[in-house]
C-alpha cells in the first residue's frame, strides 16, 4: 500500500490533469484518506471478478474502456513518476498499443508458436509495467485476459518464478506472444524507451551507467520502475551487496523524496548498510548518482557474461 500511495502521489504532482483510478479492495484508512485529498484519484474497493495479481491488467483496462474512456493506461504500483506521462502518450500515434521496453533490451522473439498460435511476426519482448490501450484494442485485451486463464499458464504460476518457462513467466509473456500472432499481427505497437522514458531498475545496472550520467544533466527519466524483488516486501537475509543495492536503488531514493513530503516513514526506505548511507550522503540522495559505483562494475560483468555466451555459440 505504501508503493501505491507513493506512485499515485508522484503521478498527481507532475501530471495534475490525469484521472487516476485505483482498484484496492483492501485499502486501509490511510490510503482512503490520501485518496480523498487528491481530486484526481478515484478509489474503488470492488474486487475484480476472477482475477488477481498482475493478471488484473487486461481486466482493468477493459473495464475502463467499457466505461467510456477514450484511452486507458495501466501503470505498475512499483513506479515513481518524475515528469508528465501524458506528454509521452501524446507523442505516439493514437492507434498504437503503447508498452515499455524490457530491461535487458532483448532482440525480437517468436513466442506465438509456443502457445500454439499461428505466427505472423517477431516482436520485441513487452514489459507490461506501462500499457496504453484504446477501444480499438478491446479484442486484444479480451484475448489477453482469456490467456491468463489457460491451464498451462495457471499451472506455471504455481511454480517459483525462476523455474518457470520464459514464455509462461508472467502476463507480459502472454501479451508478447499475442502481438506476434496472426490474430493480432496487424496491431501497431510502440515502446516507451529505456533512458529517454523509463529507468528499468533490475539490479544495479538495469539503469545503465551512461543513462545515469546523462540524467544528471537532462533530469531523471519520467518513470522509475523497480523490477524484481521489492524493497517493501518482508526482509530476508540476502547479504551485504543485496542490501547495499537496495540502499542506493533509484526507485527507493526517488520514493524517499515523495515520502518525506508526505511525512511518511516506512522502514523499507531506510539505509540498511553504512556504505549505503555514505553513498546517499555524498550524492545528496540523487536517484541516478548514488548507485553509480555499483552500476559500473555490474554492467561490465553483465557485458562480459554476454560476450562469453556469444563466444561459446
Amino acid at each position: 500500500m505504501d508503493s501505491v500511495v507513493l506512485m499515485g502521489e508522484s503521478l498527481c504532482r507532475v501530471d495534475p490533469d490525469i484521472s487516476l483510478h485505483l482498484t484496492l479492495p483492501e485499502a486501509p484508512a490511510a490510503v482512503r484518506d490520501w485518496a480523498a485529498r487528491r481530486p484526481q484519484v478515484i478509489l474503488s474497493t470492488a474486487r475484480p471478478d476472477g482475477v488477481s495479481g498482475w493478471d488484473v491488467k487486461p481486466w482493468i483496462l477493459r473495464q475502463q474502456l467499457s466505461a467510456g474512456s477514450p484511452e486507458a493506461l495501466w501503470l505498475d504500483a512499483d513506479m515513481i513518476v518524475t515528469r508528465p506521462i501524458s506528454a509521452i502518450v501524446a507523442s505516439f500515434p493514437p492507434s498504437s498499443l503503447i508498452v515499455a521496453d524490457e530491461w535487458d533490451l532483448a532482440g525480437a522473439v517468436r513466442w506465438s508458436q509456443l502457445w500454439g498460435l499461428a505466427e505472423a511476426r517477431a516482436v520485441f519482448p513487452v514489459n507490461s509495467c506501462f500499457v496504453r490501450a484504446t477501444p480499438a484494442h478491446r479484442p486484444l485485451l479480451e484475448r489477453w485476459l482469456q490467456m491468463t486463464r489457460d491451464s498451462r499458464y495457471r499451472e506455471a504460476q504455481r511454480v517459483p518464478f525462476d523455474r518457470r518457462a520464459f514464455h509462461q513467466a508472467s502476463d507480459q509473456a502472454l501479451l508478447t506472444a499475442l502481438l506476434g500472432s496472426q490474430e493480432f499481427g496487424e496491431v501497431a505497437v510502440d515502446y516507451i524507451r529505456l533512458g529517454r522514458h523509463i529507468a528499468q531498475c533490475a539490479g544495479p545496472s538495469g539503469y545503465r551507467p551512461h543513462h545515469r550520467v546523462l540524467d544528471l544533466f537532462r533530469g531523471l527519466p519520467p518513470l522509475i520502475h523497480c523490477i524484481g524483488r521489492k524493497p517493501y516486501e518482508p526482509r530476508i537475509k540476502q547479504g551485504f551487496l543485496a542490501d547495499l543495492a537496495s540502499d542506493v536503488s533509484p526507485y527507493v531514493l526517488a520514493a524517499l523524496r515523495i515520502a518525506r513530503d508526505l511525512n511518511m516513514h516506512p522502514q523499507w526506505l531506510d539505509a540498511r548498510t553504512s556504505l549505503g548511507a555514505i553513498l546517499r550522503g555524498l550524492t545528496s540522495g540523487h536517484p541516478a548518482m548514488a548507485g553509480l559505483p555499483l552500476a559500473i562494475p555490474h554492467a561490465l560483468t553483465m557485458k562480459g557474461a554476454m560476450f562469453r555466451s556469444l563466444a561459446r555459440k
